[in-house]
């Protein structure tokens, strides 16, 4: 058996082989080389930086993630550079993003279907989504399938829409609490609001208000106005949980307090009645938790939305 030591120093005999390796392909490039190089790989770095996305689990996490909204158009030439110098579905994806902005959808389309050509799971959210936008419900679905099977969370949020409303495949109540459920596992807010919407209604699967409440709060929890105004109504009106006014006014006010109109107006009707929300603790912090729910750490539209993408 080979010592631990051995097995170090042949570590370290490859990994000098491979920076020797490289060092000499340096050497071996006259300067314009070398330039267009560094040039190459600069170009690839501003990609990440400028258009990587919060949902590409394959992204360079160097940089941090950036909003659709928040893309400069200069990622649109930088992106296509580094794709047509390197092949990198990556890169790909990064640029239809980039397209999404510049409102260049055709163009964006041939980026995410290039991503996905090359396996890249996050492209293939946005070009499911896209292909669902021309009709082609059972490819859109084909592609959230592939994606949330990979783990990608926007994908698993999607495939459930997809199950809720049949979208390119027959409604399953049990379906769309399973990929929700995987979403919101994955750290995202509005898949929890849309269990809890699930049980709340009792049209896929039988009412069950209290599981509901549990899942509307984690919602909640998680900065969620939906979540806070729908357990602010079963509080409100003593569904599935004891009637109270005070906690129901604490929902509302923290819902208005992240500008949602409904919130304010139902805050300001219990107020009308001498019901005063409890002065919270910390800002932004929600009253003690009513959910039961243990799910794992992970990284938004309101029930009855449409398949997201990024």
């Amino acid at each position: 058996m080979n010592s631990r030591s051995n097995k170090i120093n042949r570590m370290i005999m490859l990994t000098t082989g491979s920076a020797v390796a490289l060092c000499m392909l340096t050497v071996s490039l006259n300067a314009e080389q070398r330039a267009k190089v560094e040039h190459t790989a600069a170009l690839q770095s501003d990609c990440d930086r400028m258009a990587g996305s919060a949902y590409d689990k394959d992204r360079n996490a160097t940089f941090a993630p950036v909003d659709v909204n928040d893309i400069d158009v200069q990622a649109v030439g930088v992106c296509r550079t580094a794709f047509e110098a390197t092949g990198n579905p990556r890169f790909a994806y990064q640029l239809g993003r980039a397209l999404n902005k510049t409102q260049e959808p055709d163009e964006a389309m041939a980026a995410y279907e290039a991503a996905v050509d090359g396996g890249y799971s996050a492209a293939k959210v946005n070009f499911g989504m896209l292909m669902g936008r021309l009709g082609d419900a059972q490819s859109e679905f084909r592609l959230y399938n592939e994606a949330a099977a990979s783990g990608n969370v926007l994908a698993q949020y999607n495939l459930g829409v997809a199950y809720r409303d049949g979208i390119g495949t027959q409604v399953s109540g049990e379906q769309a609490l399973h990929w929700f459920e995987e979403a919101a596992v994955g750290g995202d807010d509005t898949a929890a609001f849309n269990i809890g919407s699930i049980y709340d209604e009792g049209k896929l699967v039988p009412e069950d208000n209290q599981t509901a409440i549990a899942w509307y709060d984690l919602a909640a929890q998680r900065g969620s106005t939906d979540g806070m105004i729908n357990l602010g109504l079963m509080y409100e009106n003593g569904e599935g949980i004891a009637a109270n006014p005070e906690r129901a006014a604490e929902m509302f006010r923290a819902a208005a307090d992240k500008g949602d109109v409904f919130g304010a107006y139902k805050l300001a009707q219990l107020q009308d009645h001498g019901v005063t929300p409890p002065v919270p603790q910390q800002p932004d912090q929600l009253g003690e938790s009513v959910s039961t729910l243990v799910l794992k750490q992970g990284d938004v539209e309101p029930f009855g939305a449409k398949p997201k993408d990024i």
